[in-house]
């Protein structure tokens, strides 16, 4: 009878732990999907403003890799490497497609972070 209570416990703390990982998860990608939505590559701080919220990413990170795929972290860092490269030469244009790219990479990490069958396979 132990057993079974200890394997129920272990269970509960297990789901437990999975259920406030992945609200934990999906707000801070949320919070960076807003950012970077609300971010102009035209504006006149742009490389600036665009540092600032890789930073932010940069801070989330540590806790993002704990348990998200590191390719999907990677081609998040790759479309920000690439935007912040655009601005520092003063190409908006490529800039704004860097942010489109970024922007699709968040939207699959958040999809990916939730409770649904992609998130299994």
């Amino acid at each position: 009878m132990k057993i079974k209570v200890f394997a129920l416990a272990a269970l509960g703390v297990t789901v437990g732990v999975v259920v406030i990982n992945t609200i934990l998860l999906k707000r801070q990608i949320g919070d960076t999907l807003l950012q970077v939505e609300a971010f102009d590559p035209e504006g006149s701080d742009a490389l600036k403003d665009a540092e600032i919220i890789y930073d932010d990413f940069k801070k989330k990170e540590k806790f993002i890799s704990l348990t998200v795929s590191h390719d999907d972290l990677m081609s998040i860092e790759d479309a920000f490497a690439e935007m912040i490269g655009y601005l520092s030469v003063d190409d908006p244009k490529g800039a704004e497609v860097s942010k489109n790219r970024l922007t699709d990479a968040l939207m699959h990490l958040r999809r990916l972070s939730g409770f649904n069958i992609d998130a299994v396979i």
